[in-house]
């Protein structure tokens, strides 16, 4: 996570400023005091900037950002700092440099010896870590001021010797003070990813880029098979909208899929990663729902060799582990959702949002939908042993989801599914969905239609969704 340099800790504006200690030292002393304090600032310490380092802070601290970025986001931290957006300059190449340019906006003071880090990354194999204060240095983070609009460029050398055809770039906020004086690793949290994805260790996935040329093992040449995003988006438009077919006799709710009314439906494939890529067929799913004048019907079978969820407790943090979510936006509802979640331990999770990710989940929780469901699990939940995956099955009165009465033919509801992998919560090679609309699974702007019919469609064979290279 750090990087293996000592930083020079200029402070900006420090003529107006108030410090403890009223020591003032010429730029080439305050490098000699950094690097004699080993990567520490010495406390309190006063620097008088350059003309020229002056105007470098007064460049990136803005008051509005950009008109235009290449990626919008509304990434919280904690109640400090929001990412705006970010762009990528310049072409990744192995051997080669480009710029990442953050945009944050500072919402509240961070007090301390705080780093921003990004890591370039080859998940499981390699990361070179661009850690750094801010503004080349010049502007730490602990004295962003609150209402300034931060551009933050920082330039990413790629290693010629880079393996892997992509690589990810995550970032985040950590306290080098801490982590320096007591080897402490603290972060701040990430209250909204803003339709971007988190890891299972807080860290924030702005990207997945290809990388052109470099050596490759061996010293040969070569250039990545990328990845067709188009094609994919293509196919995962085709499938947005799907028929859902009315039953004249239920299904039966055992945690079985072989009931009559399930037959000839064609599977909803959860095949996808949030960015668009191919999910990892050993641990995809699929998806079947119908519904007649008093319930919407769901079904869903994941593939998993380890099936695993420790939280047995209903309302509970079921997507910290094995899981089969379901996300719906009935029409008349004034923005309302619901969410519902099946753990192959039996558990399960639904709740009433009134706006994005509002009330906070455990408030949300409280809402009772009245489903009934069942799960059937290929093994043994929490155990070592062969496992081959696991079914849910759940019946949802309409009542529960806010109808007065039996939803109309031609009805569409706005849905979408995921699939959570206990292997890798919070870790988006870990994650399947129906439809991919980014990292934010609240989502439901450009997600998936449920239209539903009296008769649901003839089975045809699915897409098929072209692989990349590694997938």
């Amino acid at each position: 996570m750090l990087a293996k340099f000592s930083p020079f800790w200029p402070v900006a504006r420090t003529m107006r400023r108030v410090l403890r200690q009223s020591v003032v030292v010429t730029a080439s002393a305050a490098m000699a005091l950094s690097l004699g304090a080993g990567c520490r600032r010495p406390a309190g310490q006063q620097i008088v900037l350059t003309k020229d380092q002056e105007q470098q802070i007064a460049a990136n601290v803005m008051a509005v950002p950009p008109a235009t970025l290449q990626v919008k986001t509304d990434t919280k931290f904690e109640d400090k700092v929001v990412l705006l957006g970010y762009d990528i300059v310049g072409k990744p190449k192995k051997g080669g440099t480009f710029d990442l340019v953050m945009y944050f906006r500072v919402d509240q003071p961070i007090a301390g010896d705080w780093k921003v880090f990004v890591h370039f990354e080859a998940p499981g194999k390699r990361r070179t870590p661009f850690d750094h204060y801010g503004v080349n240095g010049l502007y730490p983070v602990g004295q962003w001021k609150k209402g300034e609009i931060i551009k933050d460029v920082v330039s990413i050398a790629v290693p010629s010797d880079w393996e892997a055809t992509d690589a990810q770039i995550l970032i985040g906020f950590f306290d080098w003070g801490l982590y320096n004086s007591t080897q402490g690793d603290r972060r701040l949290k990430v209250e909204s990813p803003g339709g971007l994805s988190v890891d299972k260790d807080g860290r924030v996935l702005l990207a997945t880029v290809p990388l052109d040329g470099g050596a490759a093992p061996g010293g040969a040449a070569t250039e990545p098979t990328p990845v067709n995003l188009r094609q994919i988006a293509q196919v995962a438009e085709a499938l947005k909208e799907v028929q859902i077919g009315k039953v004249a006799a239920p299904p039966v709710i055992d945690g079985k899929d072989d009931d009559a009314a399930w037959r000839g439906i064609v599977p909803l494939q959860i095949g996808h990663q949030p960015d668009s890529r191919p999910l990892n067929a050993a641990i995809a799913a699929t998806a079947k729902l119908a519904w007649d004048d008093t319930n919407l019907y769901f079904t869903a079978h994941a593939n998993d060799t380890d099936v695993r969820n420790t939280h047995a407790a209903n309302d509970s943090t079921l997507w910290e582990g094995d899981v089969i979510e379901l996300f719906m936006r009935l029409p008349g509802q004034d923005g309302k959702y619901m969410e519902v979640q099946i753990a192959p331990n039996g558990a399960r999770f639904d709740a009433l949002f009134t706006g994005p990710r509002q009330p906070k989940w455990e408030d949300a929780s409280k809402h009772e939908t009245g489903m009934e469901h069942k799960v059937t699990v290929d093994g043994d939940v929490n155990a070592d042993g062969a496992d081959t995956g696991f079914t849910v099955e759940a019946k949802i009165p309409w009542k529960g989801l806010g109808l007065t009465a039996a939803p109309a033919e031609g009805t569409v509801i706005e849905a979408n599914m995921y699939r959570i992998d206990d292997k890798g919560t919070h870790d988006i090679s870990h994650m399947g969905t129906w439809v991919p609309v980014g990292g934010d699974f609240h989502k439901l702007d450009g997600a998936g239609r449920l239209k539903l019919v009296a008769k649901g469609p003839e089975p045809t064979a699915r897409p098929v969704v072209p692989m990349g290279a590694g997938h």
